[in-house]
């Protein structure tokens, strides 16, 4: 019995790790999309200023 209680915390941990293991990368994804998307605007937005600078 003692065996058995044992067997099936280790199945849960093992889930639990087995969950994250594909959780964690979309995170990773959704945080790189989401910042580099940032980066890219602050980029444009600079690069027009600039436009309009040697425009005048």
């Amino acid at each position: 019995m003692n065996s058995l209680n044992s067997m099936d915390t280790l199945f849960s941990i093992v889930s639990i790790f087995g969950l994250l293991f594909y959780i964690v990368p979309i995170i990773f994804i959704i945080w790189f999309a989401i910042s580099t998307t940032k980066q890219l605007k602050m980029q444009t937005k600079l690069l027009e200023e600039i436009k309009e600078s040697l425009n005048r």
